[in-house]
């Protein structure tokens, strides 16, 4: 009898199989009858031989602990590339979603203080040295600036501040040569002068909106509890009428997963070739029901399906596609949880989540620290281990290389007893269905091929 690897899952493709190690993340298609003689034991040789070679069949005892014991010495160390700069915890919205809390008490924890010039030149100084330290090949792998809050808009000044710098700073400091920029903002405080100056500086902006309707948007609103979908419907129109491009950051919501075809009009329109989904987060007076993170799974696959042939591509599916396309284990699925993030606070305190900005909670350090070494540091190093391939909970699961793990603060809210490294149950439904998705359109892309 075989021994068939305990990574291995199986797909049922009508009439073929699909087998898939979830390490090895090539896929196999077998024929049904092939299949079954692989399962009695009475396989052709040259097929066994085949299926050795793709790790499919154990060839000796202990090879499934081998290669997991290769893959986890492979979880790269920690090594900064991202950084946010939170130019102010205040925000002129309050979204019934916000999971940083700006729609609860946790409102009142946020500083009323902006970031400002002295701060922002520190962690500017700051984020270089951990580049350097990082040892990564810049020249390769872009390193990133993102301003976030809050809303960054409430302190633009300093915005334009850092980009300016930034961008003097480049051909004296190589590790920014290519360093990329970008706001992520809730569109209310952008002014025609505004997006030229942030297109002039080279930073992309990113609009939060939740589909094509009022009825999508009806979550997102000020702190009166006004909704402001028209008003980001005129600042869109306003990027049109520049002919400049902005990214979308769409929250899933339970009116948007419900109208594709809306969200598309909107892309159409605006000529939006970025976007980024957001499935949303659980928090203490905001909560999901079960189904919800199913039904948005699917609604980014069929995004994805409709986008495709238009050229618009979503950051979310492409990050799985690329580790999928590749063969590559996608460790990580966010900065943070890669052990290569840091978050620039307003008064400069330093740490490596923007989720848990209103307690600061792994805020270690301040800008004014020239002696912090994030590579070295155990709170990074800790966070850099929290990928799917550590967790023993994750081993069996058929999604394993190219999860990347979900968010581990929404994981501890829904788990509050559990700590940090548990699973993230909304990540696992959209890996598996993720998963699926595309063995099967592999499947369909082979099959084309033989019969055209």
């Amino acid at each position: 009898m075989v021994e068939i690897s305990k990574f291995v899952h199986s797909f049922d493709l009508g009439e073929h199989v699909a087998l898939w190690h979830a390490l090895r993340m090539k896929p196999v298609f077998l024929t049904k009858k092939t299949y079954k003689d692989l399962l009695d034991g009475s396989c052709a040789d040259d097929v066994r031989q085949e299926l050795k070679h793709n790790k499919i069949i154990l060839s000796y005892e202990g090879e499934d602990e081998d290669v997991l014991k290769w893959v986890r010495s492979k979880v790269p160390s920690p090594s900064i590339s991202i950084c946010y700069f939170i130019l102010s915890e205040r925000c002129n919205l309050a979204c019934k979603y916000c999971f940083l809390g700006n729609n609860s008490e946790k409102r009142k924890l946020f500083s009323s203080t902006d970031m400002s010039r002295e701060v922002a030149d520190k962690a500017i100084d700051f984020f270089v040295r951990q580049l350097l330290l990082s040892g990564i090949d810049f020249k390769k792998n872009a390193s990133q600036i993102i301003f976030f809050g809050g809303e960054p808009l409430i302190n633009f000044d300093i915005l334009e501040y850092v980009a300016h710098r930034i961008n003097a700073l480049r051909t004296e400091i190589p590790v920014l040569a290519s360093c990329e920029m970008s706001v992520i903002t809730n569109g209310t405080l952008l002014t025609k002068e505004r997006i030229i100056k942030l297109n002039n500086l080279g930073v992309t902006v990113n609009i939060s909106i939740d589909g094509s309707t009022s009825e999508a948007n009806q979550m997102r609103v000020d702190v009166a509890g006004n909704e402001v979908f028209e008003r980001l419907i005129a600042i869109l129109d306003l990027f049109k009428d520049m002919h400049i491009k902005p990214s979308l950051s769409v929250s899933l919501t339970d009116s948007t997963i419900k109208d594709l075809p809306g969200l598309l009009d909107l892309i159409n329109k605006y000529d939006i070739k970025g976007l980024g989904y957001n499935i949303l987060l659980c928090s203490d007076n905001f909560t999901l029901p079960d189904q919800y993170y199913k039904e948005a799974s699917d609604f980014i696959i069929d995004s994805f399906k409709v986008f495709r042939p238009l050229g618009i591509y979503e950051d979310r599916i492409m990050r799985k596609l690329n580790a999928f396309a590749h063969s590559q284990i996608h460790f990580s699925d966010c900065g943070a949880t890669a052990g290569g993030q840091l978050v620039f606070s307003p008064d400069g305190r330093v740490g490596i989540c923007h989720e848990m900005l209103a307690e600061k909670e792994n805020f270690v350090t301040t800008v004014f620290d020239e002696s912090f070494n994030a590579k070295e540091h155990p709170l990074w190093q800790k966070w850099a281990n929290l990928t799917p391939i550590n967790c023993d909970d994750c081993i069996s699961c058929e999604a394993l290389g190219i999860c990347g793990g979900g968010c581990p603060v929404n994981a501890r809210l829904r788990n509050p007893d559990k700590g940090l490294h548990v699973l993230d149950e909304r990540s696992c439904i959209h890996a598996k269905s993720t998963l699926k998705f595309l063995i099967e359109d592999l499947y369909q892309v082979a099959i084309n091929r033989i019969h055209s």
